[in-house]
């Protein structure tokens, strides 16, 4: 069976994808050579999935650089599968309550891969809210989101991904102890929380969730520089745990 499933690989299609996925990682125009080195692929081949991608409308040439960027053509792609995402209808007014009680901005998030990416966005009413835009991804082990879902994970798929998370840290000079820190947190609480890993002067607050199957992630962005450590555990944490419980 396994030699049928090989048979019908198309291996043009998955590099022409790794381009894709590439640059949605990095959320910036990279460049052929950096794009080689993302995906492992051959320059050359870069070079004429590039100019494919950028003739079908996938992707353009940066103004300011010779890179690529992706366009809004592929939001066409993702699109339906939010609209068809029960989960989102149903966290939506969770998420407009969880804003409103607090002031900070609320996200609904599902992990892909080693990476989490916003689903949903409530923006905060207050001046120092974090904003944050649908569709924005981040790596799960400096976000409170992606750690909230590692650590709500059964054992073994916990243990293999927590482990590449640490392998995604130090091949980056990430702070491993904070992460292990934050996943020990999260194990014992249910509550994720992340201060100034991602970017200075921003954590995040999170409890993963498990709903008819779908796993996902509320999170509340923060600015440290405004929001203690303190009310990140205490009132801020409470909040996530009654949105949840309504949630049922």
């Amino acid at each position: 069976m396994s030699r049928d499933i090989d048979r019908q690989h198309v291996e043009a299609l998955a590099r022409g994808l790794s381009i894709l996925e590439a640059l949605s990682r990095a959320q910036r125009p990279l460049s052929n050579g950096e794009l080689a080195r993302e995906t492992g692929l051959a320059p050359s081949t870069v070079t004429r999935l590039t100019h494919t991608l950028t003739h079908l409308g996938y992707t353009r040439v940066a103004t300011d650089r010779r890179a690529y960027e992706l366009t809004a053509k592929n939001l066409a792609l993702g699109y339906p599968v939010l609209a068809g995402m029960s989960l989102i209808k149903r966290v939506r007014p969770i998420l407009r309550q969880l804003t409103e009680e607090t002031g900070e901005t609320s996200a609904l998030a599902i992990r892909d891969g080693l990476h989490i990416t916003f689903v949903d966005v409530q923006q905060g009413s207050n001046l120092v809210a974090v904003r944050l835009s649908m569709g924005g991804r981040m790596p799960v082990a400096v976000s409170a989101a992606g750690i909230a879902q590692i650590a709500a994970l059964p054992e073994r798929e916990r243990r293999v991904l927590a482990s590449q998370a640490r392998s995604y840290l130090s091949r980056r000079g990430g702070n491993i102890e904070a992460f292990n820190a934050s996943l020990a947190g999260a194990q014992e609480t249910g509550i994720a929380i992340v201060r100034g890993e991602w970017r200075m002067g921003i954590g995040g607050v999170a409890v993963a969730l498990n709903a008819d199957g779908e796993m996902a992630a509320i999170s509340l962005p923060v600015a440290t520089g405004s929001v203690s450590e303190a009310d990140m555990r205490g009132p801020l944490s409470h909040g996530l745990r009654r949105a949840v419980e309504r949630l049922g």
